[in-house]
């Protein structure tokens, strides 16, 4: 009972740590807030939060890494398990976009990140952890299988190179989400748009290329 009770208190503390975390670095930038401002928000002491992480740029990486995990998490419940590779395609697009209305602080926190680590992570251990944490994350449905599957089942063109039209799908909705969720409103005033008419677009001109 004692050992569930303290293992409970741990895990209590270190989500604690992460959700004010996320939530300083929303208000401030990562490089905004310093661990003085974490402990005090997260109500614990310094020795506890050096319990859980050895830095600012750890704790933002496991920031990112729950985004991800989210994220990844929602768009992979909403594909559906039949239909043709292209369908499966468009249910995760449609998924990513809906994620990000509902949830428009987890693309902001990534263009943080994005921006703050624009031009290398603080260490390779880091930056490892983070690769295979996404790649875990992303599921059984990445964008590379949808689009061999809709190859094969005849739904997707077949000239395509499967791991550069992935990748770039995949950078181009995180920035297109990232920017409508951010500046949405702007965008709204300057192009007298609503910003899921944007989305809406975007998303059929990748399916669009891809069939």
């Amino acid at each position: 009972m004692t050992t569930q009770w303290h293992l409970e208190m741990r895990n209590k503390n270190r989500d604690e740590i992460i959700h004010s975390a996320q939530e300083l670095f929303l208000e401030l930038d990562v490089s905004g807030v310093g661990i003085k401002d974490i402990c005090a928000k997260a109500g614990v002491s310094r020795v506890t939060f050096y319990k859980y992480f050895n830095s600012i740029d750890e704790l933002a990486f496991e920031v990112q890494i729950k985004v991800m995990d989210e994220m990844n998490s929602y768009m992979n419940e909403h594909v559906t398990l039949n239909g043709s590779g292209r369908e499966k395609l468009e249910a995760l697009l449609s998924a990513w976009a809906e994620f990000a209305k509902q949830h428009p602080n987890h693309f902001k926190y990534i263009g943080y990140f994005d921006h703050h680590y624009r031009d290398r992570y603080p260490n390779e251990e880091l930056a490892e952890r983070y690769r295979q944490s996404i790649d875990k994350s992303r599921g059984e449905f990445p964008l590379s299988v949808l689009l061999r599957e809709g190859i094969s089942d005849g739904s997707i063109r077949r000239d395509l190179n499967v791991n550069e039209v992935g990748a770039t799908i995949y950078e181009t909705m995180l920035s297109l989400l990232q920017r409508m969720t951010s500046r949405g409103e702007i965008i709204k005033k300057e192009h007298q748009i609503e910003t899921s008419a944007i989305v809406k677009t975007a998303l059929s001109m990748v399916l669009r290329y891809v069939q």
